[in-house]
Protein backbone atom coordinates (compact mmCIF):
# COMPACT_ATOMS: atom_id res chain seq x y z
CA UNK A 1 0.00 0.00 0.00
CA UNK A 2 1.49 3.62 -0.72
CA UNK A 3 1.28 5.35 2.70
CA UNK A 4 2.23 8.95 3.52
CA UNK A 5 2.69 8.12 7.31
CA UNK A 6 4.49 6.44 9.99
CA UNK A 7 5.52 3.38 7.44
CA UNK A 8 3.75 0.86 9.81
CA UNK A 9 1.22 -0.65 7.30
CA UNK A 10 -2.60 0.45 8.07
CA UNK A 11 -4.59 -1.67 10.72
CA UNK A 12 -7.99 -0.09 10.57
CA UNK A 13 -9.88 2.36 9.30
CA UNK A 14 -11.06 5.74 10.12
CA UNK A 15 -13.78 5.75 12.78
CA UNK A 16 -16.54 8.47 12.04
CA UNK A 17 -18.98 9.39 14.87
CA UNK A 18 -21.85 11.42 15.33
CA UNK A 19 -21.08 13.89 17.86
CA UNK A 20 -23.98 16.32 18.82
CA UNK A 21 -23.00 19.79 20.54
CA UNK A 22 -26.53 20.91 20.94
CA UNK A 23 -30.40 20.09 19.63
CA UNK A 24 -29.90 21.35 16.32
CA UNK A 25 -25.82 21.33 15.92
CA UNK A 26 -23.48 18.16 15.64
CA UNK A 27 -19.62 17.30 14.57
CA UNK A 28 -18.45 14.68 12.97
CA UNK A 29 -15.61 13.43 14.21
CA UNK A 30 -12.87 11.01 12.45
CA UNK A 31 -10.25 8.88 13.97
CA UNK A 32 -7.88 6.57 13.13
CA UNK A 33 -5.45 5.51 9.91
CA UNK A 34 -6.81 6.10 6.73
CA UNK A 35 -6.97 3.02 4.58
CA UNK A 36 -9.30 2.11 1.80
CA UNK A 37 -12.88 2.51 2.06
CA UNK A 38 -12.75 5.00 4.20
CA UNK A 39 -14.20 8.16 1.39
CA UNK A 40 -16.83 5.70 1.39
CA UNK A 41 -17.60 5.64 5.16
CA UNK A 42 -17.01 9.48 5.21
CA UNK A 43 -19.81 9.27 2.83
CA UNK A 44 -21.79 7.84 4.87
CA UNK A 45 -21.44 9.84 8.08
CA UNK A 46 -22.30 12.80 5.98
CA UNK A 47 -25.29 11.01 4.89
CA UNK A 48 -26.62 10.01 8.11
CA UNK A 49 -27.04 13.21 9.31
CA UNK A 50 -30.46 14.85 9.59
CA UNK A 51 -31.56 17.30 7.26
CA UNK A 52 -33.06 19.64 10.37
CA UNK A 53 -29.40 19.47 12.10
CA UNK A 54 -26.56 22.15 11.31
CA UNK A 55 -23.15 20.47 10.49
CA UNK A 56 -20.75 22.31 11.97
CA UNK A 57 -17.37 20.54 11.22
CA UNK A 58 -15.30 17.28 10.66
CA UNK A 59 -13.24 16.76 13.32
CA UNK A 60 -10.11 14.95 12.36
CA UNK A 61 -7.73 13.04 14.40
CA UNK A 62 -5.35 10.85 11.97
CA UNK A 63 -1.81 9.80 11.57
CA UNK A 64 -2.30 9.27 8.14
CA UNK A 65 -2.30 6.36 5.68
CA UNK A 66 -3.28 5.64 2.23
CA UNK A 67 -2.77 8.70 -0.20
CA UNK A 68 -5.02 7.37 -2.71
CA UNK A 69 -7.53 7.00 -0.17
CA UNK A 70 -6.74 10.59 1.28
CA UNK A 71 -6.73 12.16 -2.23
CA UNK A 72 -10.44 11.08 -2.56
CA UNK A 73 -11.95 11.74 0.37
CA UNK A 74 -9.91 15.46 0.08
CA UNK A 75 -12.32 15.62 -2.85
CA UNK A 76 -15.45 14.81 -0.90
CA UNK A 77 -14.55 17.95 1.53
CA UNK A 78 -13.49 20.78 -1.19
CA UNK A 79 -16.67 19.53 -3.22
CA UNK A 80 -19.00 19.38 0.07
CA UNK A 81 -17.52 22.81 1.38
CA UNK A 82 -16.49 20.69 5.07
CA UNK A 83 -14.80 22.84 7.65
CA UNK A 84 -12.15 20.45 9.36
CA UNK A 85 -11.06 20.97 12.26
CA UNK A 86 -7.73 19.35 14.80
CA UNK A 87 -9.40 19.51 17.84
CA UNK A 88 -7.16 19.52 21.17
CA UNK A 89 -4.66 17.07 21.87
CA UNK A 90 -4.76 15.58 18.13
CA UNK A 91 -2.80 15.30 15.42
CA UNK A 92 -3.23 15.21 11.56
CA UNK A 93 0.01 14.35 10.28
CA UNK A 94 0.91 13.09 6.17
CA UNK A 95 -1.94 12.04 4.28
CA UNK A 96 -4.18 13.11 6.81
CA UNK A 97 -2.84 17.03 5.57
CA UNK A 98 -4.65 16.48 2.43
CA UNK A 99 -8.17 16.39 3.85
CA UNK A 100 -7.09 19.24 5.97
CA UNK A 101 -5.59 21.37 3.24
CA UNK A 102 -9.12 20.33 1.07
CA UNK A 103 -11.39 22.54 3.59
CA UNK A 104 -11.85 26.29 2.76
CA UNK A 105 -12.40 26.43 6.83
CA UNK A 106 -9.35 24.89 8.01
CA UNK A 107 -9.08 25.33 12.12
CA UNK A 108 -6.50 23.65 14.93
CA UNK A 109 -6.21 23.59 18.28
CA UNK A 110 -3.44 25.86 19.39
CA UNK A 111 -1.73 22.28 20.89
CA UNK A 112 -2.40 20.34 17.72
CA UNK A 113 0.03 18.70 15.86
CA UNK A 114 0.07 19.12 12.16
CA UNK A 115 2.96 17.69 10.15
CA UNK A 116 3.83 16.73 6.93
CA UNK A 117 6.26 14.27 4.60
CA UNK A 118 6.83 12.52 1.47
CA UNK A 119 5.29 8.86 0.38
CA UNK A 120 6.73 6.00 1.04
CA UNK A 121 6.15 2.60 0.27
CA UNK A 122 6.32 -0.04 2.78
CA UNK A 123 8.59 2.44 4.67
CA UNK A 124 11.04 3.46 1.97
CA UNK A 125 10.81 5.64 -0.56
CA UNK A 126 10.99 4.21 -3.97
CA UNK A 127 10.51 5.21 -7.50
CA UNK A 128 6.58 4.55 -6.68
CA UNK A 129 6.55 6.69 -3.66
CA UNK A 130 8.56 9.39 -5.53
CA UNK A 131 5.84 9.53 -8.24
CA UNK A 132 3.52 10.29 -5.65
CA UNK A 133 4.86 12.54 -3.68
CA UNK A 134 4.85 14.60 -6.83
CA UNK A 135 1.28 13.95 -7.37
CA UNK A 136 0.64 14.75 -4.01
CA UNK A 137 2.40 18.15 -4.17
CA UNK A 138 0.65 19.28 -7.16
CA UNK A 139 -2.93 18.29 -5.45
CA UNK A 140 -1.72 20.53 -2.37
CA UNK A 141 -0.81 23.55 -4.77
CA UNK A 142 -4.47 23.17 -6.15
CA UNK A 143 -5.48 23.43 -2.68
CA UNK A 144 -4.05 26.55 -2.06
CA UNK A 145 -1.21 25.68 0.27
CA UNK A 146 1.84 27.76 0.43
CA UNK A 147 4.87 26.77 -1.41
CA UNK A 148 6.85 26.76 1.63
CA UNK A 149 4.79 24.25 3.48
CA UNK A 150 4.71 22.00 -0.18
CA UNK A 151 8.79 22.20 -0.08
CA UNK A 152 8.78 20.89 3.44
CA UNK A 153 6.53 18.00 1.88
CA UNK A 154 8.42 17.09 -0.58
CA UNK A 155 11.69 17.37 1.25
CA UNK A 156 11.23 15.74 4.28
CA UNK A 157 12.24 11.44 4.00
CA UNK A 158 9.99 8.37 5.19
CA UNK A 159 10.59 8.07 8.83
CA UNK A 160 10.46 11.61 9.52
CA UNK A 161 7.69 14.73 10.22
CA UNK A 162 7.94 18.43 9.32
CA UNK A 163 6.03 20.20 11.52
CA UNK A 164 4.37 22.90 10.65
CA UNK A 165 4.57 26.03 12.65
CA UNK A 166 2.10 28.46 13.78
CA UNK A 167 3.31 30.91 11.13
CA UNK A 168 3.11 28.12 8.78
CA UNK A 169 -0.50 27.62 9.57
CA UNK A 170 -1.40 31.50 9.72
CA UNK A 171 0.08 30.95 6.01
CA UNK A 172 -2.45 28.66 4.71
CA UNK A 173 -5.58 30.82 6.49
CA UNK A 174 -5.82 28.77 9.48
CA UNK A 175 -7.84 29.57 12.54
CA UNK A 176 -5.96 28.76 15.35
CA UNK A 177 -7.82 28.05 18.24
CA UNK A 178 -7.88 28.20 21.91
CA UNK A 179 -11.57 27.03 22.65
CA UNK A 180 -13.56 23.66 22.24
CA UNK A 181 -14.13 22.98 18.35
CA UNK A 182 -17.76 23.49 18.16
CA UNK A 183 -17.03 27.18 19.46
CA UNK A 184 -14.56 27.44 17.06
CA UNK A 185 -16.16 26.20 14.00
CA UNK A 186 -19.41 28.68 15.01
CA UNK A 187 -17.06 31.88 15.36
CA UNK A 188 -15.35 30.79 11.86
CA UNK A 189 -18.88 31.06 10.24
CA UNK A 190 -18.42 27.88 9.06
CA UNK A 191 -21.49 26.35 9.82
CA UNK A 192 -24.05 24.99 7.10
CA UNK A 193 -27.02 22.47 6.36
CA UNK A 194 -26.09 22.47 2.85
CA UNK A 195 -22.84 21.02 3.37
CA UNK A 196 -24.53 17.12 3.64
CA UNK A 197 -26.69 17.38 0.84
CA UNK A 198 -25.57 15.22 -2.07
CA UNK A 199 -23.15 17.34 -4.83
CA UNK A 200 -24.54 17.04 -8.09
CA UNK A 201 -21.82 17.82 -10.61
CA UNK A 202 -21.75 19.95 -13.60
CA UNK A 203 -21.90 18.44 -16.85
CA UNK A 204 -18.73 17.29 -18.50
CA UNK A 205 -18.08 19.28 -21.19
CA UNK A 206 -17.85 17.54 -24.39
CA UNK A 207 -14.88 15.94 -25.38
CA UNK A 208 -13.02 16.98 -29.01
CA UNK A 209 -14.02 15.15 -31.83
CA UNK A 210 -11.49 12.30 -32.71
CA UNK A 211 -11.15 9.74 -35.53
CA UNK A 212 -13.86 6.70 -34.50
CA UNK A 213 -11.49 4.16 -32.91
CA UNK A 214 -9.83 0.86 -34.63
CA UNK A 215 -12.20 -2.02 -34.31
CA UNK A 216 -11.45 -4.42 -31.33
CA UNK A 217 -7.45 -5.49 -31.08
CA UNK A 218 -6.34 -9.03 -31.52
CA UNK A 219 -5.76 -8.25 -28.04
CA UNK A 220 -8.66 -7.87 -26.60
CA UNK A 221 -10.37 -10.83 -29.03
CA UNK A 222 -8.19 -12.96 -27.63
CA UNK A 223 -9.00 -11.67 -23.86
CA UNK A 224 -12.86 -11.71 -24.70
CA UNK A 225 -12.58 -15.31 -26.14
CA UNK A 226 -11.07 -16.15 -23.19
CA UNK A 227 -14.04 -14.86 -21.04
CA UNK A 228 -16.71 -16.76 -23.23
CA UNK A 229 -14.82 -20.24 -22.85
CA UNK A 230 -14.17 -19.71 -19.10
CA UNK A 231 -17.80 -18.79 -18.86
CA UNK A 232 -18.84 -21.86 -21.09
CA UNK A 233 -16.49 -24.38 -18.86
CA UNK A 234 -18.67 -23.03 -15.60
CA UNK A 235 -21.83 -23.66 -17.13
CA UNK A 236 -21.33 -27.07 -17.56
CA UNK A 237 -22.74 -29.78 -15.24
CA UNK A 238 -22.89 -33.66 -14.64
CA UNK A 239 -21.18 -36.13 -17.28
CA UNK A 240 -20.92 -33.27 -19.88
CA UNK A 241 -18.95 -31.22 -17.47
CA UNK A 242 -16.42 -34.45 -16.67
CA UNK A 243 -15.79 -35.74 -19.85
CA UNK A 244 -14.34 -31.69 -20.85
CA UNK A 245 -12.25 -31.94 -17.75
CA UNK A 246 -10.96 -35.01 -18.97
CA UNK A 247 -10.43 -33.61 -22.49
CA UNK A 248 -7.79 -30.75 -20.84
CA UNK A 249 -6.34 -33.27 -18.42
CA UNK A 250 -5.19 -34.88 -21.65
CA UNK A 251 -4.22 -31.70 -23.24
CA UNK A 252 -2.50 -30.16 -20.53
CA UNK A 253 0.15 -32.94 -19.98
CA UNK A 254 0.20 -33.09 -24.23
CA UNK A 255 -1.25 -36.13 -24.23
CA UNK A 256 -3.83 -37.30 -27.86
CA UNK A 257 -7.34 -36.56 -26.68
CA UNK A 258 -9.77 -39.95 -27.35
CA UNK A 259 -12.67 -39.51 -25.36
CA UNK A 260 -13.13 -43.03 -24.16
CA UNK A 261 -14.80 -42.21 -21.20
CA UNK A 262 -13.43 -44.10 -17.50
CA UNK A 263 -15.15 -47.03 -16.16
CA UNK A 264 -18.68 -45.86 -14.51
CA UNK A 265 -18.71 -43.06 -16.38
CA UNK A 266 -22.29 -42.04 -18.35
CA UNK A 267 -20.82 -42.65 -22.17
CA UNK A 268 -22.92 -40.12 -24.29
CA UNK A 269 -22.54 -37.25 -21.74
CA UNK A 270 -18.96 -37.85 -20.97
CA UNK A 271 -17.91 -38.13 -24.45
CA UNK A 272 -20.90 -35.00 -25.68
CA UNK A 273 -18.56 -32.87 -23.11
CA UNK A 274 -15.09 -34.61 -24.20
CA UNK A 275 -15.12 -33.96 -28.04
CA UNK A 276 -16.77 -30.16 -27.65
CA UNK A 277 -13.94 -29.14 -25.56
CA UNK A 278 -11.25 -30.98 -28.16
CA UNK A 279 -13.24 -29.02 -30.84
CA UNK A 280 -12.96 -25.41 -29.15
CA UNK A 281 -9.24 -26.11 -27.93
CA UNK A 282 -8.29 -26.91 -31.56
CA UNK A 283 -9.77 -23.66 -32.82
CA UNK A 284 -8.54 -21.44 -30.34
CA UNK A 285 -5.21 -23.10 -30.37
CA UNK A 286 -5.46 -22.31 -34.22
CA UNK A 287 -6.45 -18.58 -33.53
CA UNK A 288 -3.03 -18.79 -31.15
CA UNK A 289 -0.57 -19.91 -33.39
CA UNK A 290 -1.44 -17.36 -35.76
CA UNK A 291 -1.88 -14.20 -33.41
CA UNK A 292 0.55 -13.38 -30.56
CA UNK A 293 -1.34 -10.77 -29.99
CA UNK A 294 -4.21 -13.16 -29.72
CA UNK A 295 -2.61 -15.70 -27.96
CA UNK A 296 -1.15 -12.76 -25.43
CA UNK A 297 -5.22 -11.54 -24.74
CA UNK A 298 -6.04 -14.81 -23.98
CA UNK A 299 -3.23 -16.05 -21.76
CA UNK A 300 -3.27 -12.65 -20.02
CA UNK A 301 0.22 -11.64 -20.98
CA UNK A 302 0.50 -8.40 -21.23
CA UNK A 303 3.17 -7.45 -23.92
CA UNK A 304 5.86 -4.18 -23.67
CA UNK A 305 5.05 -1.96 -26.38
CA UNK A 306 8.41 -0.89 -29.23
CA UNK A 307 7.74 2.35 -31.05
CA UNK A 308 8.52 1.90 -34.88
CA UNK A 309 9.61 5.14 -34.99
CA UNK A 310 12.37 7.23 -33.79
CA UNK A 311 12.37 8.76 -30.29
CA UNK A 312 13.21 12.29 -29.02
CA UNK A 313 12.86 11.74 -25.83
CA UNK A 314 11.16 9.76 -23.39
CA UNK A 315 8.77 10.56 -20.29
CA UNK A 316 8.57 8.13 -17.21
CA UNK A 317 5.95 9.02 -14.17
CA UNK A 318 2.25 7.89 -13.26
CA UNK A 319 -1.04 9.28 -12.87
CA UNK A 320 -4.00 8.68 -10.60
CA UNK A 321 -7.12 6.62 -11.05
CA UNK A 322 -9.24 5.92 -8.56
CA UNK A 323 -7.47 4.50 -5.78
CA UNK A 324 -4.65 3.16 -8.22
CA UNK A 325 -1.89 4.88 -9.04
CA UNK A 326 -0.69 3.85 -12.57
CA UNK A 327 2.77 3.72 -14.02
CA UNK A 328 3.05 6.26 -17.37
CA UNK A 329 6.02 6.34 -19.90
CA UNK A 330 5.55 9.16 -22.57
CA UNK A 331 7.83 8.28 -25.89
CA UNK A 332 7.71 11.41 -28.29
CA UNK A 333 8.26 11.10 -31.28
CA UNK A 334 10.85 13.26 -34.06
CA UNK A 335 8.44 15.83 -35.72
CA UNK A 336 7.68 15.25 -38.87
CA UNK A 337 7.27 18.14 -41.70
CA UNK A 338 3.94 20.11 -41.33
CA UNK A 339 2.82 17.25 -39.15
CA UNK A 340 1.16 17.32 -35.35
CA UNK A 341 3.44 15.97 -32.42
CA UNK A 342 2.43 12.27 -31.69
CA UNK A 343 3.59 10.01 -29.21
CA UNK A 344 3.08 6.46 -27.37
CA UNK A 345 1.07 6.88 -24.59
CA UNK A 346 2.28 3.45 -22.46
CA UNK A 347 0.01 2.71 -18.97
CA UNK A 348 0.62 -0.32 -16.72
CA UNK A 349 1.11 -1.60 -13.10
CA UNK A 350 3.24 0.01 -10.60
CA UNK A 351 5.80 -2.47 -8.55
CA UNK A 352 4.08 -5.39 -6.57
CA UNK A 353 0.22 -4.31 -8.21
CA UNK A 354 -1.51 -6.72 -10.14
CA UNK A 355 -4.82 -5.09 -10.53
CA UNK A 356 -3.66 -2.69 -13.81
CA UNK A 357 -3.76 -4.40 -17.08
CA UNK A 358 -0.59 -3.06 -19.56
CA UNK A 359 -1.36 -1.44 -22.75
CA UNK A 360 -0.48 1.63 -25.24
CA UNK A 361 -1.92 4.31 -27.78
CA UNK A 362 -0.43 6.75 -29.80
CA UNK A 363 -1.73 10.29 -28.84
CA UNK A 364 -0.99 13.65 -30.97
CA UNK A 365 -1.42 17.23 -30.24
CA UNK A 366 1.52 19.62 -29.19
CA UNK A 367 4.87 19.08 -26.85
CA UNK A 368 7.00 21.76 -26.00
CA UNK A 369 10.28 19.82 -25.09
CA UNK A 370 12.09 22.96 -24.01
CA UNK A 371 9.26 24.16 -21.23
CA UNK A 372 5.97 25.32 -21.60
CA UNK A 373 2.66 23.78 -22.12
CA UNK A 374 1.57 19.84 -23.39
CA UNK A 375 -1.66 19.37 -24.61
CA UNK A 376 -1.35 15.45 -26.34
CA UNK A 377 -5.45 13.95 -27.58
CA UNK A 378 -5.78 10.27 -27.92
CA UNK A 379 -5.98 9.21 -31.84
CA UNK A 380 -5.11 5.50 -31.95
CA UNK A 381 -4.86 2.36 -30.33
CA UNK A 382 -1.52 0.12 -30.48
CA UNK A 383 -2.60 -1.90 -27.51
CA UNK A 384 -5.81 -2.14 -25.69
CA UNK A 385 -6.70 -4.14 -22.79
CA UNK A 386 -10.50 -5.21 -22.47
CA UNK A 387 -12.55 -2.45 -20.96
CA UNK A 388 -10.07 0.19 -20.94
CA UNK A 389 -10.34 3.79 -22.60
CA UNK A 390 -8.08 5.79 -23.87
CA UNK A 391 -7.16 9.19 -21.84
CA UNK A 392 -5.84 13.11 -23.04
CA UNK A 393 -3.33 15.02 -21.64
CA UNK A 394 -3.38 18.74 -20.68
CA UNK A 395 -0.38 20.28 -18.73
CA UNK A 396 2.96 22.26 -18.35
CA UNK A 397 6.48 22.16 -17.41
CA UNK A 398 8.58 25.21 -15.76
CA UNK A 399 12.32 23.52 -15.50
CA UNK A 400 12.88 23.56 -18.92
CA UNK A 401 11.64 20.31 -20.25
CA UNK A 402 12.87 18.26 -17.26
CA UNK A 403 9.01 17.29 -15.86
CA UNK A 404 6.11 18.08 -16.72
CA UNK A 405 2.35 17.96 -14.77
CA UNK A 406 -0.98 18.54 -15.40
CA UNK A 407 -4.67 16.79 -15.66
CA UNK A 408 -5.70 13.49 -17.80
CA UNK A 409 -8.50 14.36 -20.17
CA UNK A 410 -11.57 12.42 -21.46
CA UNK A 411 -12.03 10.63 -18.18
CA UNK A 412 -14.22 11.11 -14.81
CA UNK A 413 -11.80 8.31 -12.90
CA UNK A 414 -8.29 9.69 -13.21
CA UNK A 415 -7.01 13.15 -12.86
CA UNK A 416 -3.70 14.25 -12.25
CA UNK A 417 -0.21 13.12 -13.96
CA UNK A 418 3.53 13.88 -13.52
CA UNK A 419 6.38 12.60 -15.70
CA UNK A 420 10.09 13.08 -15.50
CA UNK A 421 12.40 12.88 -18.26
CA UNK A 422 14.28 10.03 -18.55
CA UNK A 423 18.31 10.28 -18.75
CA UNK A 424 20.46 8.33 -21.09
CA UNK A 425 21.66 6.01 -18.45
CA UNK A 426 18.22 5.20 -17.60
CA UNK A 427 17.39 4.08 -21.32
CA UNK A 428 20.08 2.30 -22.36
CA UNK A 429 19.34 -1.47 -22.17
CA UNK A 430 20.36 -3.57 -19.24
CA UNK A 431 23.03 -6.45 -19.61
Amino acid sequence: MLLLGSGIPAARAMQFELVPVSPTEIIIGGRGEIVEGDSTRLDRALASVSPGQTLLSLAIDSPGGSVLEGELMSRTIRGRGLAVVIPANSKCVSACFLLFAASTHRLASSDALIGVHSANEGGQETGNSLAVTTLMARSAADLGVPPAIIGKMVQTTPGRVEWLTHDDLLSMDVTVFNTDAASASRSAGATTTASIRPVVPEPAPAPPQLAAPPPPSAVMAGSNDRRAWDAWLGSLRGGVRDGALYARAQIQQSRPVSCVQPKGMAQADFQQGCLEYQRRATAVDARKRASADYAAGWDGISQRVTPTQPVEAEFRGAYFCGRRVVKLTLSVYAPTAGGPREALFSFGPQANASDIANGAFIVQGSIDLNGGSLQLSPVKWVSQPPGYQWLGLTGRSDDGGRTFSGQLLQTTDCTAFTLRRSTVAELAPTK
